[in-house]
């Protein structure tokens, strides 16, 4: 089988030089196929008519002079690979030939047989390369063209997506609040019939009652679980922690758990001490965790229904763990992996009357880890669950290092925190203090932590160094806007300073050594001396 060599269409106007280039070329090893115009006419003619992989042409041509013939050989074909071939070593010629279209060039006198095959291939690879690179030029072009408009498009979808977003946002808050007025006069009307104000009822007649008013609950609790949804997507659900004890959470939660056990028949059991030591939580939030594990507990034990809500305190963690234990069917491993999804409900062959959103569990995991704890799920089938989450007690460094933990896990370790004092007058009366802690927990974001240290002084921790002015300034505004609307004075006059603002990744220590001082846990300097130094408003932080 004959193999193809390369054609190669020389232009050259002298016979001499024709004949030499013919015998280089003929010593070549590999197939080459030779064509000759002594014109460049003549070869623009061959090179419209028939395909080659190079042409060589000189310069100086009867009907042509200089780089003219190199313009017009590309003009004719855009593809095929050019060498220039001159008498003269001239490297700006050399360089006006690349230029213009040539992929190389090479002196009459050097076209040995070895140096005109080595230019014939490179000028060949090279004029492919660049055939290939316009190519992919011209297909990016038309990507970005493409991508251009799809950006649009995508763009243009994504403001309505985030106009949806809204506004269903709006309409879930407007359609929960709404909820709470007719909700509040069901279980009022409810619980005065319940209790026979309007006459007598029969014991039948108390039971349906108590249904009603066990269901209104269970549909109180889809309001909250959707109201947080809200917020948490938002980042507008802050928590106000402070000193807590479980028995006291628990105490004010207990009478609707037990209702909704007699209703169902259900034996439910509460095992926690009074002894445990006090928890440093957001009670409200943490009642609401207790209640969506026991209703779900109790929507899924077994025949007959045991619940059991119990606590017990680990001291080498710092914390309380809070269980709760049914005797239902149990989960399975595919059912573990989807438990905590948001708007999900496992498959069951259990009926239940009380259907939700799937929101529970979800919403009390992320209730949970806003109190620096962790949700625990143990599970055996036909043996029952467990479902516990743990709450750190009631001691400021611990605090501090699981928000520490938490900031620094979040954001891959590269967090800053600013610490921030705000103090009132000393001459404040009891009741305005408590007022002012209660202004100051307003203030607080989702990421932002507040201790109080004292009956006058409490201590910001917040995840930011440069809206530390903003804060403060924000903190200006709330603080004049409340008291243009209280009805019972203002609220007492405070300062704000800002004690400075340290990287977690390095500075980690500096700041548990400062607030252990400030916060009195550890004998050291006294918070007024921990209060670094004061800053305006307008003051920018030096990063320590």
């Amino acid at each position: 089988m004959e193999t193809k060599g390369t054609r190669v269409l020389l232009i050259e106007d002298d016979p001499e030089d024709y004949q030499l280039i013919r015998r280089s070329v003929g010593k070549i090893q590999s197939p080459h196929e030779l064509h000759w115009a002594d014109s460049l006419t003549g070869g623009l003619a061959k090179l419209a008519s028939s395909d080659f992989d190079v042409v060589l042409t000189d310069l100086n041509l009867a009907d042509c002079h200089g780089l003219e013939a190199v313009r017009a050989i590309r003009a004719c074909n855009s593809s095929v690979a050019i060498v220039v071939m001159t008498t003269l070593d001239d490297s700006e010629t050399e360089f006006e030939s690349l230029n213009v279209g040539a992929q190389d060039f090479l002196v009459k006198s050097e076209a040995t047989s070895t140096t005109l095959a080595r230019t014939i291939h490179h000028a060949i690879h090279r004029q492919q390369n660049l055939i290939e690179i316009e190519r992919l030029l011209a297909e990016v072009n038309a990507n970005r063209e493409l991508l251009s408009e799809q950006k649009m498009l995508l763009e243009s979808k994504n403001r309505r997506l985030r106009k949806i977003y809204k506004t269903a946002h709006r309409f879930v808050d407007n359609v929960s609040h709404e909820f709470r007025t007719p909700l509040t006069v069901i279980k009022d009307y409810v619980s005065l019939v319940r209790e026979g104000m309007v006459g007598a009822i029969n014991e039948e007649q108390a039971h349906m009652l108590d249904i009603v008013g066990v269901r209104a609950d269970d549909l109180n609790n889809m309001v909250d679980d959707m109201l947080d949804v809200s917020k948490l997507e938002s980042g507008l659900l802050g928590a106000w922690r402070r000193d807590c004890r479980l028995t006291d959470i628990i105490q004010s939660i207990r009478p609707a758990l037990e209702k909704k056990a007699e209703v169902k028949a259900i034996c439910f059991e509460i095992a926690v001490a009074e002894s445990l030591p006090k928890l440093y939580c957001d009670g409200e939030k943490v009642g609401r965790v207790i209640i969506n594990l026991v209703t779900n507990a109790m929507k899924f034990c077994g025949e007959p229904g045991r619940v059991r809500l119990w606590a017990t305190e680990n001291a080498d963690q710092h914390e309380v763990v809070v269980g709760v234990t049914d005797n239902g069917a149990g989960i399975d491993e595919d059912g573990l992996a989807q438990l905590f999804q948001r708007f999900k409900q496992l498959e069951t062959n259990i009926k239940s009357s009380t259907k939700g959103f799937g929101l529970g569990l979800n919403i009390a995991k992320e209730l949970v880890e806003l109190n620096f704890g962790q949700m625990h799920v143990a599970s055996r089938l036909k043996e029952g669950s467990t479902f516990s989450f743990t709450i750190p007690l009631a001691e400021p460094l611990e605090v501090l290092r699981r928000y520490m933990d938490r900031l620094q896990c979040a954001r891959n370790g590269s967090s800053v925190v600013s610490l921030v004092w705000a103090k009132i007058q000393d001459s404040a009366s009891d009741t305005g203090a408590e007022d002012a802690d209660t202004f100051f927990n307003f203030l607080l974001r989702r990421n932002d932590l507040l201790f109080r240290c004292g009956q006058h002084k409490w201590l910001f921790v917040l995840p930011t160094r440069t809206e530390v002015d903003q804060f403060l300034a924000r903190a200006e505004q709330e603080f004049e806007k409340t008291n243009r609307n209280r009805p019972y004075g203002p609220l007492p006059s405070f300062a704000m300073n800002i004690a400075g603002s340290w990287r977690l990744s390095t500075h980690r220590d500096v700041i548990l050594e400062y607030f252990r001082n400030a916060t009195g846990t550890a004998r050291g300097p006294s918070v007024e001396s921990c209060e670094a130094r004061s800053c305006s408003l307008a003051e920018s932080l030096p990063l320590n």
